[in-house]
């Protein structure tokens, strides 16, 4: 989509959705028309009047809501900034927003808190792996806007600023290159990341920060585009929401996806990364757009990203070294023996994570004293080495972090998802509660990891749940039945069809179907809920006990012919054994045996399953800990070189 008929299209979407300024019953997500972030419709707007088009009038009360957010240091204010950069480098002087706005604009950066090492309160996360890069990225550009300006959160000049920052964007930049993302195909923080990224490739007056954002925004645009399947990235995820893994349509990345190769939609999510790239008028690869037009009859990707702290020494990233403390709590590894003195030293006085690394400090500090073993423990939300499985045909895709921290504590890691198109999505989790906010919660996230791995067209995920958390010793899959167009119950197994694509579904132990639970639909789509209600069917399948084994199948009609032969392949099929040595007999594959503890196996032959390459598919060959990627479809090629700071797309 040009990115002029995106701006348009959002002006369009807003206006259709409202009166009198307010939104008519909004989802969750069309909210942000009417909150804080709703400055980047503003920032639409502004575009559209730059270029000569007609724009609704500039609705101050959201700049103000955005003054607030950011003058009050409120969480999740760095998402706001991006915008204002862009306004101030290109709307200052055009006289479409009055100079008392521009001004409260400039003062509210000025005044932002931009490190922890600043004085003063703040209820804001610095440290996750997206908000790292979007803080830095707004410091430096920020104070090259203001270099002589003293910022009084430290009383330091804006030109101090910029230096600090750009020492910390440059070991960012270094890490993401050469390890990926912790927060693996992340449908939000990727969109955040690229958020900072494209202001820096825009504005920055150091040439290397300016290439090397290019290239990273392409690298997470290459992620999308070969995982991605139909506008969506129903993938596995270092870190998940509920609604963009329920309803595809709510995911942040869709409407960029829309933007850079006309697949997606933008009908229900303002997303802030989509206007800003149509604002900057982001021009994708056109290698990257081919391998997201790709179509082949099967395509698999397996892919590497992150490391495991006891490896960072290795990579010549000392846990010991305070400078690369950030590293490892962007991996959420802060609790992790080897850095947890370092850890210790982020924060000089009493807060809540000061509290958390000081508990697993302690817990060290009385193993050693006592002489007892203590296992390195770190924290439930830590995101270390994935290795990714995804394989794709026309009619599906199934992708899946191959045996990722099994048994451990989870938080919003999510090991797999199968996807026949659209809303028919299924996937499997260890529930932490009975909603939908929670992080992790009934489907989203996982109170405990499982054991998941994924080859050709089967996927096993074996569960063993610490039998600690008595409310919740079960597993159970999300498999939505009124988005199928047949589900059938036969052979111990459960079938759907989605158009051309099959799905077969069993479980070790006996499963059975919840009740359509109406919570779901009003935590999704507020207002609208019930007509969405009105139409569901059951979709929680529910397996009780705290061991239990999930085989799961694909198929479609140019791989099985007709759903019905596909069902009746799956006569003879069966999961033998129990979670510790198990055979799952597959119509498609045969024997495929696997365990807690034991190797995937078919037909008695080891499949790896860890230590993948960066990319192995089949537009792109790189070791782990590249610098350059070589990327191919089409006729097309995209060179991303870091080590040569040079971008070819030819």
């Amino acid at each position: 989509m040009e990115s002029i008929a995106y701006l348009k299209s959002l002006q369009s979407l807003y206006e259709s959705k409202q009166k009198d300024g307010t939104i008519i019953n909004p989802t969750s997500f069309l909210r942000g028309f009417n909150s804080s972030l709703g400055i980047y419709f503003e920032l639409a707007k502004l575009e559209l009047k730059n270029k000569g088009q007609d724009a609704a009038p500039i609705r101050y009360d959201i700049f103000d809501k955005a003054f607030d957010h950011i003058n009050s240091r409120r969480d999740c204010a760095d998402f706001i900034i991006p915008g204002f950069i862009r306004i101030l480098h290109e709307h200052r002087d055009t006289g479409h927003l009055s100079a008392e706005c521009i001004k409260k604009m400039e003062a509210s950066l000025v005044n932002f808190r931009y490190w922890l090492d600043e004085p003063g309160p703040t209820t804001g996360c610095y440290f996750t792996e997206n908000h790292q890069i979007l803080f830095h990225s707004a410091e430096y550009l920020v104070g090259q806007l203001f270099p002589d300006t003293i910022f009084p959160s430290n009383g330091e000049t804006g030109a101090w600023h910029q230096a600090r920052a750009t020492v910390a964007i440059h070991r960012w930049l270094d890490w993401r290159t050469r390890f990926g993302f912790s927060e693996w195909l992340t449908q939000g923080y990727y969109m955040e990341d690229i958020m900072a990224l494209i202001g820096l490739y825009f504005y920055a007056e150091e040439a290397d920060i300016r290439v090397r954002s290019q290239l990273l925004i392409d690298m997470l645009l290459f992620d999308m585009a070969v995982n991605g399947f139909k506008g969506h990235l129903p993938t596995t995820h270092g870190r998940v929401y509920a609604p963009a893994i329920i309803d595809p349509d709510m995911e942040d990345n869709t409407p960029v996806m829309a933007l850079m190769w006309d697949e997606g939609t933008i009908t229900s999510e303002l997303s802030n990364c989509g206007a800003l790239m149509a604002a900057y008028d982001y021009q994708c690869p056109k290698a990257i757009v081919e391998v997201a037009h790709a179509r082949p009859k099967e395509m698999i990707n397996k892919e590497r990203m992150s490391i495991n702290v006891c490896d960072a020494m290795y990579y010549g990233i000392d846990p010991k070294d305070f400078d690369n403390i950030m590293f490892f709590w962007g991996m959420q590894t802060y609790s992790d023996r080897l850095c947890i003195d370092n850890s210790a030293k982020v924060f000089k006085t009493w807060n809540w994570m000061h509290n958390r690394v000081m508990a697993y400090k302690e817990r060290y500090d009385l193993h050693d004293a006592a002489d007892a073993p203590c296992v390195d423990a770190p924290d439930y939300t830590a995101m270390t080495q994935v290795d990714i499985y995804t394989r794709k045909t026309p009619d599906y895709i199934l992708s899946c972090a191959q045996d990722f921290r099994r048994g451990r504590m989870g938080y919003q890691q999510h090991p797999w998802t199968a996807s026949l198109g659209d809303k028919a999505v299924v996937f499997t989790t260890s529930p932490a509660s009975n909603e939908y906010t929670f992080r992790p919660n009934l489907f989203a996230g996982n109170l405990c990891l499982p054991r998941a791995v994924a080859h050709q067209n089967v996927l096993l995920c074996i569960y063993r749940v610490m039998p600690d958390f008595v409310d919740y010793l079960c597993s159970h899959a999300y498999f939505p039945q009124h988005e199928f167009d047949e589900v059938v119950e036969k052979h111990g197994f459960v079938f759907g069809r989605k158009k051309d694509a099959y799905i077969a579904m069993r479980s070790l132990n006996h499963a059975y179907w919840k009740p359509a639970d109406p919570l779901l639909f009003k935590t999704f789509y507020g207002d609208q809920w019930e007509s969405g209600f009105k139409a569901a069917k059951p979709f929680d399948y529910v397996a009780q006990g705290h061991a239990n084994v999930w085989a799961f199948e694909m198929g479609s009609k140019a791989e099985n012919e007709s759903f019905e032969n596909f069902i009746a392949s799956f006569k003879a099929a069966a999961i033998t054994g129990d979670t510790h040595h198990c055979t799952y007999h597959s119509p498609a594959l045969g024997k495929v045996a696997f365990g807690w503890n034991t190797d995937l196996a078919v037909n008695g032959e080891t499949i790896e399953i860890h230590d993948y390459p960066r990319y192995d598919n089949p537009y792109c060959q790189a070791a782990f800990d590249t610098q350059v990627l070589d990327i191919h479809c089409a006729g097309h090629r995209t060179l991303l070189d870091h080590k040569n700071l040079k971008r070819i797309d030819a």
